[in-house]
């Protein structure tokens, strides 16, 4: 159990902005989620991904989100 790993965690939030991109590093599942919804909300298309360039399912981030 090393939940000391998961302190190391970090997320970022890619937006598509026309002919150019967005990127935000989170610290944090809540962070990620928020600035997400944040760019979303311009109608934009957004990814979030862990720092190992895995993109994550919304209902991953939610999930982290809420646990943190």
């Amino acid at each position: 159990m090393s939940e000391g790993a998961m302190s190391d965690v970090g997320y970022q939030v890619y937006s598509k902005n026309g002919n150019g991109a967005i990127v935000v590093v989170a610290s944090s599942a809540k962070q990620a989620l928020a600035k997400a919804n944040e760019l979303a909300e311009s109608g934009n298309q957004v990814l979030i991904k862990d720092l190992a360039g895995r993109v994550l399912d919304a209902a991953v981030i939610v999930e982290l989100a809420a646990r943190e």
